[in-house]
């Protein structure tokens, strides 16, 4: 249905002009301008009246106007192949001569029609031959070009207006396939102000996007319709400007400037007036005054963002690198240990104890001697009741101390609950403690039937007890629920909002398939938590932000949202959830950028993560956490895949989904089973999918699977609202795949192997690629070295490094590489 390359502009709306061009050229034999701005529809005209002039058996000659080849003479016409090569007897001809004899040639005695399309771009010369050529023959000539020329020769010029609302509307209408609802194309309408191609590229992109949302048949506004996609498209619409027009637009443009009395000083009057003519902005009177606007508006919505983006550009680049930020991170975490340090030896109360614990908390990954310090301060604080917040907190402290140190989760979640029995309305802290900690874990939660909110509770119980409420419902993929319990936490009064809620707020967002809003969600947090230099912070926005990235394919924007996080050092549990994160969607990004070996150093690196034990040979006993053990097997997957083995990998998904069902990791489990199913699907594997599904409240999981059903599905007219569903959800390759796949003519199914899980980019050079198509021949490489004539320890050599590139460990996984390099 929809086509993100700008297509040329349907002729709705056109009729009339197309007739008058017709009757001009043909039975009046008059040369004609048609001018009309970019993407306006000219081309179309110049198109439809050379098919018109086949029809009526007149000779039609084609030119077009190339921007790179305006300064060179002749080259428009040498480009149609005019002039290009002479008859001996006129080898001494010049080539203009020869370029005129070669065109009045073609045109011959009958009736014919020169069409030479963006004629403000052809060449000085190929426009004094092309009108020579019509002195001096019957030939009719029609220009398209996007401004008037005032030396121009044709006695007509036909001028295309901007489309009507209702012919734009009958245009859009059909693109798209359905109505799109007056709200939203009055935005359309005004956007482009009427201009036909600006008008399809902007709805195409906005369904793409889920910018525009098909509900009960017409399509509807989900969001503004501006996108930075159309930075290309309005790019086009600027191609015939001169350097100080574009500056002059971009100055008015981002000022703002609204009438001509505020545009002195700012802009020359000779740019206005170019601009004018240009067709890209208008002076209308109002009142007194005379009133600036950019034709079409939408202009206004890429300068702006233009220079918000250069902003951000200009502000990224202020940043400190990595290794300067960790320093600055490892000295805050000093600083605010020492001030904590330094209220508690003057106070020691239930609030500054906590203060100091938390403090100290922070460092046990960075700092050796911040152990035994957390262990001392705990001992001496463990009678403090001075407030039962802090005490009942200061005991979910000693909880994770103890897990950090190695203990089990279930006693450690018993003697949890022991410390806070006299604490009365408060021990329910620890409730919701013993659910965050299994989240985190990965671990069954011990004991009770999860959290419940309670709104006679204090508020700063009720705080805890709804980020129990967030976590658990993320993690059985009620991505409603959790946004819901998100909001009814900031809405407490005197609760301050945990960083770890906040950043699952963007794991909520996600799953109900508004990843735009994930995305700008996790991008504000992880800002925050760095000009902060919140390390903890920081790891939890970066992990929801990499993962969005992601589940949009795009993996340099993961790598880059993961870099910083992943230098702060380890979190305080080993093998918690965050640890994991940044692992497993740090060895994704490397396994689809051909890193393997990073990838394999992430997956040993968090198979090994124990707790710290005080002698070698407890902590060598101790148990990776299961959120750690499922995040080893999904890189093992991923890795196989990226080996070329993308059954397998999808084989060891659905494995991994139905032990991650077992254990509650509903989430989890359906992104797993989706990803196997994608690749190898069975009716079994689907109808296990929609019952895991059933249980949950995930947009982004639902239109995954309406994918897989719409893929396999003979019927295509539902393919238009699941790519709408997928783009909104941030899976545009998917999205892209169905939209091909639904334009006419079109028999294949969805193409899905390009990008994503089970497929890896192999940087391999030609002669590589080509050992690799014979060791999968089966050659040995002495037989190889005979077939290109090279050493055979120079066949050796390349076989080692192709083998390393590409992770094979045997020959015969080089010849599974060769198959993925030859699809």
């Amino acid at each position: 249905m929809t086509d993100l390359r700008p297509a040329a502009a349907p002729l709705a709306g056109r009729e009339h002009t197309l007739a008058l061009v017709r009757e001009l050229l043909f039975s009046g034999g008059a040369d004609v301008d048609v001018v009309g701005a970019p993407l306006s529809g000219r081309s179309s005209v110049a198109d439809a009246v050379a098919a018109s002039a086949a029809d009526a058996h007149r000779t039609v000659l084609r030119i077009g106007g190339v921007r790179g080849l305006r300064a060179t003479p002749l080259a428009a016409l040498h480009a149609a192949g005019f002039g290009v090569s002479a008859a001996p007897e006129r080898r001494g001809a010049s080539p203009l001569q020869l370029a005129i004899d070669a065109l009045t040639g073609a045109v011959g005695a009958g009736p014919a029609t020169i069409v030479a399309d963006d004629a403000d771009l052809l060449d000085d010369a190929s426009l004094g031959a092309i009108d020579a050529v019509r002195r001096v023959t019957a030939a009719s000539v029609l220009r398209t070009r996007s401004r008037p020329d005032p030396d121009a020769s044709a006695p007509y010029v036909v001028e295309l207006a901007p489309l009507d609302y209702e012919e734009l509307r009958s245009v859009v209408t059909e693109r798209l396939g359905s109505p799109v609802d007056a709200t939203a194309m009055s935005r359309v309408f005004a956007l482009t102000g009427g201009n036909v191609g600006l008008a399809l590229a902007l709805t195409d992109v906005a369904v793409l996007e889920g910018r525009l949302v098909l509900r009960a048949g017409a399509w509807c506004a989900a969001k503004a319709l501006w996108s930075p996609a159309l930075r290309g498209v309005v790019a086009a619409r600027l191609d015939d400007l001169t350097p100080s027009e574009r500056a002059a637009l971009a100055t008015i443009a981002s000022a703002g400037v609204g009438d001509v009395s505020s545009a002195r000083g700012l802009v020359e009057p000779a740019a206005i007036d170019g601009l004018r003519a240009a067709g890209v902005l208008r002076v209308l009177p109002h009142g007194d005054r005379r009133i600036i606007v950019l034709d079409p508006p939408l202009l206004a919505e890429s300068f702006r963002e233009e220079a918000g983006r250069r902003h951000e550009e200009a502000v990224a680049s202020t940043r400190v690198p990595d290794p300067v930020f960790a320093q600055l991170v490892h000295a805050a975490a000093e600083a605010r240990h020492e001030a904590a340090g330094a209220r508690w030896k003057h106070e020691r109360s239930g609030g500054t104890s906590l203060a100091l614990a938390q403090a100290l908390l922070a460092r046990l990954g960075t700092d050796p001697g911040a152990a035994d310090e957390l262990d001392d301060l705990l001992a001496a604080s463990a009678g403090l009741r001075d407030d039962p917040v802090a005490a009942a907190e200061l005991a979910v402290l000693h909880a994770r101390r103890s897990l950090a140190a190695g203990d089990g989760h279930a006693e450690v979640v018993a003697a949890l609950r022991d410390r806070v029995t006299e604490l009365g309305p408060h021990a329910r802290i620890a409730d919701a403690a013993a659910v965050l900690l299994a989240v985190e874990l990965g671990a069954a939660p011990v004991g009770g039937d999860g959290p419940r909110d309670d709104p006679d509770l204090p508020h700063p119980v009720r705080a805890r007890l709804l980020e129990a409420c967030q976590a658990q419902a993320l993690r059985s993929g009620r991505f409603v629920d959790a946004a819901g319990h998100f909001h009814e936490l900031r809405r407490l009064p005197g609760a301050p909002v945990p960083a770890s809620a906040e950043a699952a707020h963007a794991y909520a967002l996600l799953g109900a398939g508004r990843h735009a809003e994930a995305v700008a969600w996790a991008t504000r947090g992880a800002a925050a938590a760095h000009d902060r230099l919140d390390a903890g912070a920081l790891r939890a926005h970066s992990v929801a932000l990499g993962l969005c990235h992601l589940l949009a394919d795009d993996d340099a924007a993961a790598a880059e949202a993961l870099a910083t996080a992943s230098t702060l050092g380890s979190p305080a549990i080993p093998g918690a959830a965050v640890q994991v994160g940044l692992g497993v969607l740090g060895a994704v990004a490397a396994v689809r950028r051909g890193d393997t070996a990073r990838a394999e150093r992430i997956r040993d690196e968090l198979a090994a993560a124990r707790a710290a034990r005080p002698d070698a040979a407890a902590a060598s006993a101790a148990e990776p956490t299961p959120a750690a053990r499922w995040g080893v097997r999904w890189i093992d997957a991923q890795l196989t895949a990226g080996r070329g083995r993308p059954d397998e990998a999808a084989g060891m998904l659905r494995e991994l989904a139905t032990d991650l069902t077992a254990s509650g990791e509903l989430a989890l489990a359906a992104l797993a089973l989706l990803t196997a199913l994608e690749q190898a699907p069975d009716a079994e594997g689907v109808d296990e999918a929609h019952r895991l599904l059933a249980r949950q409240q995930s947009e982004l999981h639902d239109a995954h699977l309406a994918f897989l059903l719409a893929r396999a599905a003979p019927d295509r007219a539902q393919l238009p609202a699941v790519a709408a569903r997928l783009a909104a959800s941030g899976r545009t390759r998917h999205a892209a795949a169905l939209v091909a796949s639904g334009r006419p003519g079109t028999t294949e199914s969805p193409a899905t192997t390009e990008g994503g899980f089970f497929s890896t980019p192999i940087a391999l050079t030609e002669r590589e690629r080509e050992i690799v198509r014979l060791v999968a021949g089966g050659l040995s490489n002495p037989q190889i070295a005979a077939r290109l004539v090279l050493s055979v320890r120079t066949v050796e050599s390349h076989v080692s490094r192709v083998m390393r590139k590409t992770s094979a460990g045997s020959r015969g996984e080089l010849a599974a590489v060769a198959g993925r390099l030859a699809s």
